[in-house]
């Protein structure tokens, strides 16, 4: 068990908005990339920009250590991030989104900081490599070794031994299914749970839009997703998998890939809730700073880490 005093998160603005039109007007006119439009490069520029808008009023944490682990691909920048210090605490495992293709550590945050405290994790933040660089089976790959290197040292880290969960979103969501296949296949210890947002799982469809397409394209590189089925979690067999907790908006594109995947998770007898944010749409949970149902989602998510590891509750409060 942790410590049984709830933390207070009190990182609230003067203002917390309920709809997300009200909470895009505080980003001072900032907008997402679109590497359809622009070049990778200028894209990743602008979304670096937007990331700076949306890490507002981040919440202080005790600890946060930067390591690098040695992979198949080159250096894999960690970060592990925890409210108190600590020994013995579990360990969520997060995986951001943006496609793929744009981020990195820095870029989320605030919603790594906000699970540090909300859940009372110690937050392993892995900052794999992006596409269209490096495509698939890259990404996996980097995760699956990073886990390799938590289990290893988990005792000089802190980390509670066998205590782990995935936290992923959108991109990251999808990576952490396949990763967790790909641990169920192998024979490997599994994660407690999963909680997920979003999840892009589905491949790429006919018909999908056209940024869609390119996210899938640059991922998959040459691969065909019906002949290697590994990077698409839809596609595969999900029986065995832990417990997962999905959570989407009501507005969001990938929401019928987020009810399809709970549809097949209870056909494969797999313990599974799925929570649909109405009126919110994708990659609504980065705006917690200032929107008010970002932060309640946020919080359900926590609060489903915690179940995993039978941790005491943790509350927010507005200043």
């Amino acid at each position: 068990m942790l410590e049984s005093n709830p933390v207070v998160i009190n990182d609230f603005p003067a203002t917390m908005y309920r709809t997300f039109q009200q909470a895009q007007q505080t980003l001072a006119g900032q907008r997402s990339g679109d590497p359809l439009a622009m070049s990778i490069e200028d894209a990743r520029q602008q979304q670096s920009r937007y990331f700076q808008a949306l890490n507002r009023l981040v919440p202080d944490v005790a600890r946060s250590d930067d390591h690098t682990v040695s992979g198949p691909h080159g250096d894999i920048p960690v970060r592990l991030v925890s409210a108190r210090v600590q020994e013995n605490l579990p360990c969520l495992v997060f995986l951001r989104g943006a496609g793929f293709w744009a981020g990195g550590i820095d870029s989320h945050l605030g919603t790594i900081h906000r699970l540090a405290v909300l859940t009372g994790c110690a937050i392993a933040a892995i900052d794999y490599r992006r596409t269209p660089e490096h495509c698939y089976p890259v990404q996996q790959e980097e995760v699956l070794c990073v886990l390799a290197w938590l289990g290893r040292h988990g005792a000089e880290l802190g980390l509670r031994a066998g205590a782990w969960a995935f936290f992923g979103e959108s991109a990251g969501a999808t990576l952490a299914l396949s990763a967790t296949l790909a641990l169920r296949d192998q024979g490997q210890m599994l994660p407690a749970g999963l909680v997920l947002f979003y999840p892009n799982c589905g491949g790429p469809k006919a018909g999908a839009r056209p940024y869609s397409l390119w996210v899938w394209r640059s991922y998959l590189g040459g691969a065909d997703p019906e002949a290697v089925p590994g990077p698409v979690p839809l596609r595969q067999d999900l029986r065995g998998l832990p417990s997962v907790w999905l959570g989407c908006g009501e507005e969001d594109p990938l929401l019928a890939d987020a009810q399809a995947l709970a549809a097949r998770l209870e056909s494969a007898e797999v313990p599974c809730r799925l929570v649909q944010f109405p009126g919110m749409p994708h990659a609504f949970v980065m705006h917690a700073a200032a929107l008010w149902p970002a932060r309640l989602a946020l919080e359900q998510a926590a609060a489903q880490v915690r179940r995993l590891f039978d941790s005491p509750s943790t509350e927010t409060s507005p200043s």
